[in-house]
């Protein structure tokens, strides 16, 4: 039978990275967590003295996508970790019979989390269908897995930067007719329906108080009403056209993922000179070109006008979460991050428990305790810092005694077909 991997065959590079990203990706769900689910922004007007709109701006910077990206590179790389030991023992069935049970079970966390969880967001039914695909990719080049990744990324890219740059015109002709309108003008049926594309645009920056007042009805009434509430925001967006380019997306970043691993990029074995290039460059990139994109939005008054960003958000996003994966090696290999690097290893070693505890803790927060709806951007990330260090002091005391998260024993007692010892054995 094969068997799950042992603890000392970990590379800590990876579960470090791993912790790291899952911190990042709580400072993106807190948002949407804590606030109306309708809203992307927040409160307006935008305003440079108001710290909730700088961390509109640090979010879009530095974390919008990367710490997903950098995830979902882990991700890809699992596929070779757990199934290269059968292909090399002649056993390919039986880690394909592992791979696939383990997507089925990420399928089933997944739908638990945005519904018994209420977390609308979540991406393990995302993992869950894009992993069925990278199975027969394990054993392709890393160059051949490169272009592919990023051949999917510019295809995704194109896609997203035409559909916004063709609704352009019709938010134009959508403004002249709410002008029309003021003048006292009556609109014939076209102006009357290009009207509709101005007030879902005015609608996505301050939604009205009736619809706030309607989702926080649902949201934050009975459990039952809110474990629909949930099921519904999610299918609207991630069971459609939006889904499916969620789905290829990750699969671009897994097969990247992929390639990061068997360049043993991703392990931490490349020299610090390496890590360091990867770290200026990436940023260098990235960062330039996500401030380059959320200035001229915010000059614009967050104007439709501006539509070229859509075409650059891969084009930053990859650089932006190398730079990520470099400055974390650098500092784990100049063992400049301390007690941060235990508790993040610790954190990374556990990422399943850790994340769905992530939802489990908000849920608590804002629907059992009624914070939702009462917390500034800036007071929800301050609010990330307590859970962070719950959750490392929580997974550090957890794996002095077990050798498995919770939820990680269960994964592995699936996908293997038996369990696995769960209490840390001591060495002589």
């Amino acid at each position: 039978m094969l068997a799950p991997v042992k603890a000392k065959d970990r590379y800590d590079a990876m579960d470090v990275l791993r912790g790291f990203a899952l911190c990042g990706i709580l400072l993106m769900n807190i948002l949407a967590m804590g606030t109306p689910w309708a809203t992307y922004y927040p409160s307006f007007p935008a305003s440079w003295s108001d710290p909730s709109w700088h961390v509109w701006f640090a979010e879009n910077v530095f974390f919008e996508g990367t710490m997903r990206g950098l995830f979902t590179f882990l991700f890809g790389a699992a596929v070779i970790l757990i199934t290269q030991r059968g292909d090399q023992e002649g056993r390919t069935m039986g880690a394909a019979d592992v791979w696939f049970r383990r997507c089925l079970v990420l399928l089933a966390l997944g739908f638990i989390n945005f519904t018994l969880l209420l977390w609308p967001g979540d991406i393990l039914w995302n993992y869950g269908c894009a992993g069925l695909f990278l199975f027969v990719f394990r054993k392709a080049r890393p160059r051949t897995l490169l272009i592919l990744a990023l051949t999917i990324m510019a295809l995704l890219s194109i896609a997203e930067g035409l559909s916004e740059q063709g609704s352009v015109q019709n938010y134009r002709d959508g403004l002249a007719a709410h002008q029309a309108q003021l003048a006292g003008q009556t609109l014939s049926s076209e102006q009357q329906k290009a009207l509709q594309a101005y007030a879902h645009h005015q609608q996505r920056l301050s939604p009205p108080q009736a619809e706030l007042d309607e989702e926080a009805a649902q949201r934050l009434g009975p459990y039952p009403d809110a474990v629909a509430w949930s099921f519904n925001a999610y299918s609207e967006w991630g069971m459609n056209g939006w889904g499916i380019f969620m789905i290829l997306e990750s699969i671009g970043f897994m097969l990247m993922g992929m390639a990061l691993f068997k360049w043993r990029v991703i392990t931490g074995e490349r020299s610090m000179g390496f890590y360091l290039a990867m770290t200026g460059l990436g940023y260098g990139v990235g960062v330039s070109l996500n401030v380059a994109e959320h200035l001229a939005i915010w000059n614009s008054g967050f104007s439709p006008e501006v539509w070229w960003p859509n075409y650059t958000y891969e084009l930053s996003r990859l650089p932006t979460t190398l730079g990520h994966l470099g400055l974390i090696m650098v500092l784990w290999k100049g063992r400049s991050l301390f007690f941060v690097g235990t508790g993040l290893r610790a954190i990374g070693k556990m990422a399943l428990t850790n994340y769905l505890g992530q939802s489990l803790i908000a849920a608590i927060i804002f629907y059992g305790l009624g914070w939702a709806n009462h917390l500034t951007w800036a007071e929800l990330w301050l609010l990330c810092v307590p859970i962070w260090i719950a959750q490392a002091i929580f997974s550090v005391i957890w794996l002095q005694r077990y050798e498995y998260g919770p939820l990680e024993w269960g994964l592995r007692a699936i996908a293997y077909g038996e369990r696995p010892t769960m209490r840390r054995v001591s060495s002589a």
